[in-house]
């Protein structure tokens, strides 16, 4: 029997240093790069639009999870990018407060899921003051003054930072609705939150009532007729809007009101002993508007 013999040669590999993606490229113009800032702040100015266009929690977390998939895509896009070397350090902190800011919307988006944050009015001033975004504002000025030759802008899709509002009218009905009966409604509130009172026939609002934590107030004027009853719990009533903008909780009863000339109810929006009426949650989306 042959036997065969095989050589074993080790080849010699040269070691090479890692290379940065996009390192060998040519460093983009001013105005290219320019060009690059003004691209991203228009692709980010829809995102922060939907944010502060939503009417419920489940829209409201939406719009933030998409947002924040919009700003990670952008920061992927700069890390691609060669800019004027002068604004190197300013450049590389503008991708890291955008990324910074996608994780700020993230979380903002599971408070929006869990109802601490319910409408734009609300969550578009907390993105726009959270940690991340102030970190895009410095790495904007930055940008700015970096190149002593050019001043470089980006930012604009960023709206300015406010702090939580908390508006609270006075209790008793709110504008809109009709009037013309003799029915009252007196709506006592838990000492937990503000409340509103909808009565509702059909797609029509007939009377929204406001009752602040721990009050009472009784509206007049009720119209004959029969009424669906809806309720929202929050902080900070936004009255354009027709919503609380954090900590909403949205219910039903489950009797219809039935007034008929000079009809009184009282509506207990609290347990009680010898309370008698029902009530069911409400998905957000379905509560009636003004």
């Amino acid at each position: 029997m042959r036997r065969h013999t095989f050589l074993l040669v080790l080849l010699p590999v040269l070691a090479t240093g890692l290379v940065a993606c996009g390192s060998d490229e040519p460093r983009l113009t001013p105005d290219a790069y320019q060009g690059v800032l003004t691209d991203l702040d228009k692709s980010l100015d829809p995102a922060f639009d939907g944010v502060g266009a939503a009417l419920t929690p489940e829209d409201l977390s939406t719009a933030l999870t998409a947002t924040a998939t919009s700003l990670t895509s952008q920061a992927d896009k700069l890390a691609q990018v060669r800019p004027p070397e002068t604004v190197d350090a300013a450049h590389g902190k503008l991708r890291q407060a955008l990324d910074e800011l996608a994780g700020d919307l993230t979380s903002l988006s599971q408070d929006a899921q869990d109802k601490k944050l319910c409408t734009g009015g609300s969550g578009l001033p907390r993105a726009a003051s959270a940690d991340g975004a102030n970190q895009v504002r410095q790495a904007a000025q930055e940008l700015t003054t970096a190149d002593s030759g050019r001043s470089f802008t980006v930012g604009a899709f960023l709206p300015v930072g406010t702090p939580d509002q908390t508006r609270r009218p006075a209790n008793g009905s709110l504008p809109g609705g009709r009037g013309g009966g003799g029915g009252e409604l007196t709506v006592n509130a838990s000492s937990d939150a503000d409340a509103v009172v909808k009565l509702t026939q059909g797609t029509e609002v007939i009377r929204n009532v406001y009752v602040q934590a721990g009050g009472s107030t009784t509206a007049d004027g009720i119209p004959d007729g029969t009424y669906e009853v809806f309720y929202t719990v929050g902080t900070d009533w936004d009255d354009a809007n027709a919503r609380f903008t954090r900590d909403c909780d949205f219910s039903k009863f489950d009797e219809t009101l039935s007034y008929d000339q000079y009809t009184s109810y009282e509506l207990t929006l609290y347990g009680v002993i010898s309370g008698n009426a029902s009530t069911s949650s409400v998905d957000p989306g379905a509560f009636p508007g003004s």
